[in-house]
């Protein structure tokens, strides 16, 4: 894996003409606009690079530790299946934004609910349309600058639906963000 991840390594920085990356800008780079890997492969990505010691991170910034130019990169090169693999299966010690990841058990334990979905129900069988209910939730989201979450429920509230049922899952929810 060392030699691919040098290489993966080599033609990000010399496809993309820079020598620093933001940890961001690296995924969504891989990601979005090489197409090579899914988001959650690209932030492995990231994190292998920093536990490989192959990147350094000054800030938020990300600067290849190994001389690029010398790296013989193949013409049109793409990851390897069996890289993109090993990529998917791999737990890095940091996360992207450089602190320690948490243990898996205990990262989806705090991971938030996805409470607008309940919502989102709650208003159908009020009797709202889905692209209306939606709409309007966006519509307060933005003027009041709140979570969609809360705008739902003071919808549903309007609307004279009862909302008790829902205010401990958008708490946490909201945050949990």
């Amino acid at each position: 894996m060392p030699d691919e991840l040098e290489t993966c390594l080599a033609a990000l920085f010399l496809n993309k003409g820079k020598d620093v990356l933001t940890a961001k800008e690296l995924t969504m780079y891989v990601s979005l606009d090489l197409r090579w890997m899914q988001v959650k492969e690209a932030e492995a990505l990231v994190g292998v690079l920093l536990d490989k010691g192959l990147v350094s991170r000054t800030g938020e910034y990300l600067r290849p530790l190994i001389d690029t130019s010398a790296v013989d990169v193949p013409v049109a090169y793409r990851p390897s299946a069996g890289f993109l693999r090993s990529l998917s299966g791999y737990a890095p010690k940091r996360t992207a934004t450089g602190k320690p990841a948490a243990p898996q058990e205990a990262e989806a334990a705090a991971a938030p609910p996805d409470v607008l979905p309940l919502l989102i129900k709650a208003a159908l069988e009020s009797g709202m349309e889905k692209g209306a209910f939606v709409s309007e939730c966006n519509k307060i989201s933005k003027r009041a600058d709140v979570d969609m979450e809360v705008a739902a429920l003071m919808i549903l509230r309007d609307r004279g639906a009862d909302v008790a049922p829902f205010l401990a899952g958008v708490r946490a929810s909201v945050l949990g963000r």
